[in-house]
């Protein structure tokens, strides 16, 4: 069975959609199960988060895209430090495919998924950049689900309608089947502003908005810098970044898999 691809995205930049990704992954790898980033971002942050240092060549997600460079999604997966976490990496020549004026180019990620066998992995989880250009848009028609993280201010909360417009759209031709799947609040502090907004959430949107929330916590940018899954970083309240993640990973409910015993 092939897993389910998941967006993770906001037009808005320093929500914590790499941490959330890479959060899920961490709670999914220590669970015993498998899991495929595709980092979609040229800042290439899931890629440095996972402790992947690019050799000159190595092959990137942008010349999965580009038709002429004849090179698979499969020649792209690389194995990381992290248990049971495969990657697709970024880096900055990803740009390019925003500016390359192709309309045929937003389809070329979901080719390249589609003519790869993913049933080893429990999900596929794709790291978006903070936009709502081409590259967005060609991880839509890949995708089965996109989930909108948001920190709980004004500014991100309006870059969850933004990001569900462009999904509507999505919907309407190319990926008729594609789901609005959560809306996860991230980096959440216990202030007035931020109990505000998660409420005006709540409210605009009802249980399309997770029950967990992701608290801000040092330990998640500590955790990151090591290039350590939180699961395994001590220090820094680490523990309840580790329990929250598992409690999304549960209200998720993605099928994983069955471990050997």
């Amino acid at each position: 069975m092939q897993p389910r691809r998941i967006a993770v995205a906001n037009q808005k930049g320093g929500v914590g959609k790499t941490a959330t990704v890479l959060g899920l992954a961490s709670a999914l790898s220590s669970r015993g199960q498998q899991v495929l980033v595709i980092d979609m971002d040229p800042q290439g942050n899931s890629t440095t988060g996972l402790g992947i240092e690019l050799e000159e060549g190595a092959p990137t997600v942008y010349d999965v895209l580009m038709k002429d460079s004849n090179v698979d999604l499969v020649d792209a997966v690389m194995a990381t430090p992290w248990d049971g976490v495969d990657l697709v990496p970024a880096d900055v020549q990803l740009g390019k495919f925003e500016s390359s004026g192709d309309p045929n180019l937003v389809f070329a990620l979901a080719n390249a998924v589609d003519a790869v066998d993913l049933s080893p992995y429990a999900v596929v989880l794709f790291d978006c950049a903070p936009s709502l250009g081409s590259v967005l848009f060609s991880v839509l028609v890949a995708v089965d689900g996109v989930m909108a993280v948001t920190e709980p201010t004004i500014d991100s909360v309006s870059g969850v309608a933004n990001l569900e417009e462009t999904i509507q759209t999505v919907q309407r031709r190319p990926n008729p089947s594609l789901s609005f799947d959560k809306i996860i609040i991230s980096r959440k502090r216990n202030t007035g502003e931020h109990t505000f907004r998660e409420q005006e959430l709540r409210a605009a949107y009802g249980d399309l908005v997770a029950k967990t929330t992701i608290p801000e916590l040092a330990a998640r940018q500590d955790a990151h810098s090591a290039h350590t899954p939180i699961h395994k970083f001590r220090g820094g309240k680490s523990i309840a970044l580790q329990i929250a993640y598992n409690d999304l990973l549960d209200e998720l409910d993605f099928a994983v898999k069955e471990t050997a015993s």
